[in-house]
Order: structure tokens, then sequence, then C-alpha cells
């Protein structure tokens, strides 16, 4: 292998290794949407995340990082999808937020003995 086969085979290597951390930052964004939508008590519909924007920014770990903002949906009852978005610098989760949601039911009724 000479040096003309390195250079010319590295952008294919780096495209295999950005697909590759990207699909490992997905998966980080996807977890912490799923913990976030059990600690407010609402479900992550579908189990999915989509990616929204990603561009370039700086970071205070490293010079360069890319930031993504991914969108979910996620319900209470099940009647109505509500959009939710997580917001990650690099690997390090940076924001999530749900839009203000109709809160589940719950029965303050007591009957009388």
């Amino acid at each position: 292998m000479t040096i003309y086969d390195i250079i010319a085979f590295s952008p294919v290597i780096l495209l295999a290794y950005a697909i590759w951390q990207h699909n490992c930052i997905s998966l980080i964004a996807r977890a912490a949407a799923r913990q976030y939508c059990n600690r407010a008590e609402v479900q992550l519909l579908d189990h999915t995340i989509i990616l929204e924007k990603i561009t370039i920014q700086r970071s205070t770990q490293s010079l360069l990082a890319f930031r993504r903002r991914y969108l979910f949906e996620f319900c209470t009852v099940g009647d109505i999808r509500y959009p939710g978005y997580i917001e990650l610098l690099g690997k390090r989760i940076e924001h999530i937020e749900l839009t203000p949601f109709k809160p589940i039911p719950t029965n303050t009724h007591q009957e009388a003995p």
C-alpha cells in the first residue's frame, strides 16, 4: 500500500467514522429523551428522534464541535402528540424541552363511605 492509496482512502475512512460517530450520538440523544419523558410522566412516541439541524460551534471541551438538534414527539394520554426537542454539543446534552401539554387526568373524587 502506497501513500497515494492511503490518501485516496482517507475520505472514505473519515466518512465512515463520521457516520459511526453520528449514530452513537443519536443513541445518546434518544436515551436522554426517553429518560426525560419518563421523569415528566409522559410517553415518548415511536421511540424515535429526528435530526432537525446540525451546525459547527466552539466548545469548552474542544476547539470545534457539532451542535445537533433532534426533534421527538410525546403524549400524555395517547390522544394528542406534542413536540419536544433535545440539543447536544458534541456528546454533551445541552438542553431538553417539552412543549406545554395537557397533564394526565387524575381521579380526585373520593366516594363517601
